[in-house]
């Protein structure tokens, strides 16, 4: 099984595109469809990283690229893919990070902590909303947002793949 600590979100499907079981992947901002050089991609389902190969991606336009998986032979099993997260290996993306600045997408998969609360969950996801980027986290299924913002953060230990976030009262 894949671990999602090896591999990097590069974006969501959206939906479907006509009945041959074509998505949209709506790709995070430091991608385009030159990254999508891979035979393979993983949907998070589950709860768990699948991997699907990649038969031909092509772009709709500036953030969406449709994509047609092997496994998605109709738009009803494309359906139940709606909302999946889209993950590449790490390895695959590792020549653009080194060229790259940072990005908050380098920090999903790590652990939480917060000053004067202590453990609040794990980065699952980041959530782009228009000109305000959230962190989705989960702790003990319930889901935490916290707004991508410098000064919220107080630390971050790549060895122990840990955040370290300084909050406002009241957000959490």
């Amino acid at each position: 099984m894949i671990e999602k600590h090896t591999c990097r979100q590069i974006g969501v499907i959206v939906k479907t595109h006509g009945i041959a079981g074509e998505v949209v992947v709506r790709l995070f901002s430091e991608f385009s469809i030159e990254d999508l050089d891979s035979e393979f991609l993983f949907l998070e389902l589950d709860g768990g990283l699948v991997p699907f190969y990649l038969e031909e991606a092509r772009e709709k336009n500036q953030t969406d690229v449709l994509v047609k998986l092997e496994q998605l032979a109709n738009d009803q099993a494309a359906l139940k893919v709606i909302d999946a997260p889209v993950y590449m290996p790490k390895q695959e993306t590792e020549a653009e990070e080194e060229e790259a600045p940072f990005s908050a997408y380098q920090l999903v998969g790590y652990q939480c902590q917060a000053v004067g609360y202590g453990y609040i969950g794990e980065i699952v996801a980041i959530r782009e909303i228009s000109k305000n980027p959230l962190f989705e986290l989960e702790h003990d299924g319930e889901e935490i947002l916290i707004p991508i913002v410098d000064h919220f953060i107080a630390g971050i230990d790549d060895e122990k793949r840990e955040v370290v976030f300084d909050l406002p009262d009241g957000l959490i």
